[in-house]
């Protein structure tokens, strides 16, 4: 019978070990696959919600601009569901401001979805590269409401705006949200 001779601490690997070693590496390296997924899902997702904040933010301008001009009168700024209101009820696809120049009215439908010209490879806009995007998944809800005085009444000279742009990623819709206050003074 032949004998084994080892020299004491002299140790080796067995199979399993190595077999154990290589799962918990594979772990880890699909770890580090998905959070890259998510990185680049992230930065994409980041620019559709930044142009969804500005279209926001354009629909409450073109409130207080037209206010401020005096083009409409404050028993205007409403949606119009309510008696002299000009703002469609619920959500519109993002076209150009109609000849009001004002988001959400009667007159928008006349005019085209918008779009936005993205810069191309060369990293510059205003070059033959240049990408138009059009807004044909995103949507615009201007909705106004009474706000309440500190009695519990109706503040007849101060309306909450708010102004929703959701937009559709992945079969999911993701929505931003503005909100102010215009008064009836300018």
């Amino acid at each position: 019978m032949a004998t084994t001779l080892r020299l004491k601490g002299e140790k080796g690997l067995g199979l399993i070990e190595v077999m154990i070693s290589a799962l918990i590496i594979c772990v880890a390296l699909l770890g580090v696959a998905a959070t890259m997924v998510q990185g680049v899902s992230a930065v994409y997702f980041t620019q559709e919600q930044l142009i969804a904040k500005q279209k926001a933010r354009e629909a409450l301008e073109s409130v207080f601009t037209a206010r401020s001009t005096q083009n409409i009168t404050f028993n205007q700024i409403q949606n119009n569901n309510v008696t002299g209101g000009i703002f469609a009820v619920g959500f519109q696809a993002v076209r150009g401001m109609g000849v009001d120049g004002i988001a959400n009215t009667a007159d928008d439908a006349s005019t085209n979805i918008e779009s936005i010209i993205l810069p191309g490879n060369d990293g510059l806009l205003g070059t033959a590269d240049d990408q138009v995007l059009p807004l044909t998944n995103y949507q615009r809800k201007i909705a106004i409401s009474s706000v309440l005085d500190t009695d519990g009444n109706v503040d007849p000279d101060i309306r909450q705006i708010s102004s929703e742009v959701r937009f559709q990623t992945n079969k999911v819709w993701r929505s931003v949200t503005v909100n102010s206050f215009v008064s009836r003074f300018p």
